[in-house]
């Protein structure tokens, strides 16, 4: 589907789809929202089902294996975003908000049923944002932001009691990875070594590289060079003083062949046209 930003806010995008694929109970280290519009099946959530209805919202940070259920010949239309929290970090600072991603972090999953005027204001927003998410001009992509922090901010107001309430026990497991992840996400631009995170995580590095790579499919490394790009990527499209080479050291890496490399092998193309291009959008918008 066509990209309304620079760079991509969302990993995994669909609105309203109704086509099936085989679905096996997954994690990963993105954050997830979906949405059941219709039908009949049910969601896997952790140890929990959940018999879904319309207006069935659920949220997770991805480390909990999920996914959903659905039977042959059954009606079954959702939407779903994957998407890296770092990009709303980014620009929630500039924003000076409240943190929007609490629910995330905090509840590590969780299961909203709306009715009423809640399901037609998110579904509203839902539109809203598939709209804007296809057009490629300046102010549809900043419009597009909007919207999806406006879904974030509904988000965070349903799910208020249920933050005062202690988060779900995660399993070692699961906990071993998340803070493998928090660690990376607050400190990526530092010199990071699986020797490092033992001491950090006062666990062996074999076992956190086994359950990290388990749970998310990548191994750390891997997901420590796509926290670094995928902040690259921001500060090329967005900072116009900002050389290729000032941002390869800004977000952690040693050499610039390296970290271009990378980023080629991640984005498809070079960082230098990417940023090209990022520029050119901007001044086509």
């Amino acid at each position: 589907m066509t990209k309304s930003l620079p760079y991509s806010l969302f990993h995994e995008y669909y609105y309203q789809w109704s086509l099936k694929k085989k679905f096996t109970s997954h994690s990963h280290a993105l954050y997830e929202i979906y949405y059941f519009h219709g039908g009949k099946g049910d969601f896997l959530l952790g140890g929990d089902s959940i018999a879904l209805q319309p207006g069935d919202l659920i949220i997770m940070d991805g480390l909990a294996p999920h996914g959903p259920k659905v039977q042959a010949g059954d009606e079954y239309v959702r939407s779903m975003f994957q998407f890296d929290p770092s990009v709303i970090r980014y620009f929630d600072e500039r924003l000076h908000g409240f943190n929007p991603l609490l629910p995330f972090e905090r509840l590590l999953h969780c299961h909203i049923r709306l009715a009423g005027e809640y399901k037609a204001e998110f579904e509203d927003i839902l539109q809203r944002l598939n709209r804007f998410y296809v057009q490629r001009d300046k102010i549809s992509s900043s419009r597009f932001l909007m919207a999806f922090y406006d879904m974030l901010i509904f988000i965070y107001s349903r799910c208020e009691r249920q933050l005062e309430k202690a988060a779900r026990p995660a399993s070692e497991k699961e906990r071993s990875v998340r803070e493998v992840v928090s660690f990376i996400e607050h400190r990526y631009a530092e010199d990071i070594t699986l020797d490092r995170l033992e001491k950090q995580v006062y666990r062996s590095k074999q076992y956190l590289a086994k359950i990290f790579r388990e749970a998310t499919g990548m191994t750390i490394i891997d997901y420590l060079h796509r926290r670094r790009i995928n902040h690259a990527k921001l500060l090329l499209s967005l900072d116009r003083t900002s050389s290729v080479t000032d941002v390869c050291y800004e977000v952690g890496f040693k050499n610039l062949s390296h970290f271009s490399r990378l980023f080629k092998e991640q984005e498809g193309v070079s960082p230098e046209r990417f940023k090209r291009l990022a520029r050119q959008a901007g001044e086509n918008g």
